[in-house]
């Protein structure tokens, strides 16, 4: 039919990340806050009405299906709460994480949900959402890399 279609992974991560620099915080925390709020089930569930909106919008959107969630989880609980005063690469971390969890979910034959989890709760999720360690600059592979060098050292303790 023409066009570019989003894959629903893409769309979901884009959501995250593009909400992340909204709100101004982690990307692990907005995947916690999603997750807990059902918004991923809603991106997941509605997603042919909602694909096509503008980023914008779609934000607009967010603040208004969220409402009050969104003040209780940012300025309670744990995470960085100024995380969005140097989010410009949001949209790079947007484009390259949806193959890190598609390599994550192959490799571990995960769910895409389970793979999404496993990498936004990782220490390598979370170094990829701070713009001072640069890693956003890297490959998917090489984040990959990180990701699978985490897992095993954690089993190995």
């Amino acid at each position: 039919k023409g066009g570019w279609a989003v894959s629903r992974l893409s769309f979901q991560t884009f959501c995250i990340e593009f909400y992340s620099h909204h709100i101004k915080q982690s990307s692990d925390k907005v995947f916690r806050l999603f997750e807990r709020e059902g918004v991923l089930d809603l991106l997941e569930r509605e997603y042919e009405d909602l694909h096509g909106m503008g980023m914008e919008y779609m934000m607009q959107f967010l603040d208004e299906y969220l409402g009050e969630r969104v003040e209780k989880c940012c300025i309670a609980g744990s995470g960085i709460d100024n995380a969005g005063e140097g989010m410009e690469h949001y949209l790079i971390r947007a484009t390259i994480i949806p193959g890190i969890v598609e390599r994550i979910q192959e490799y571990y034959h995960m769910t895409e949900r389970e793979a999404l989890r496993a990498f936004y709760h990782s220490a390598t999720g979370a170094s990829l959402a701070d713009d001072e360690t640069g890693l956003y600059g890297q490959s998917e592979l090489f984040l990959f890399g990180l990701f699978l060098e985490e897992e095993r050292n954690l089993w190995e303790k």
